[in-house]
């Protein structure tokens, strides 16, 4: 079986606690997020934490700054899932937002 993958928390701001209230711009941009990375092609022995740090560039697209995890491929499928997608919801631009997510082995 393929790995499913879980968006387990919120898009939050980088200067705001990890408990700030989601905002529906946020809220949105998780939704996009989520759906960008479904589907991975890869299989998983056990669940992986992951935590994504991006911003929005001018051109509303996604820019990864970092993808901290133990797993390199869900790393790597993460990065190139989301760099320079565009999104329609029209988060600040230049400010790093953070993403915990959680990719779920169906084993």
């Amino acid at each position: 079986m393929l790995s499913g993958l879980l968006i387990c928390a919120m898009v939050a701001s980088a200067a705001n606690p990890p408990v700030a209230k989601k905002g529906a711009l946020q809220d949105a941009a998780s939704k996009e997020i989520a759906t960008l990375l479904k589907s991975p092609s890869f299989r998983l022995e056990k669940n992986v934490s992951a935590w994504v740090s991006l911003m929005v560039n001018d051109e509303n697209e996604l820019v990864v700054l970092s993808v901290k995890t133990e797993n390199e491929s869900v790393e790597h499928y993460v990065k190139s899932r989301l760099n320079y997608q565009k999104i329609s919801t029209q988060l600040e631009k230049g400010k790093e937002y953070k993403l915990p997510l959680t990719v779920l082995s169906e084993s």
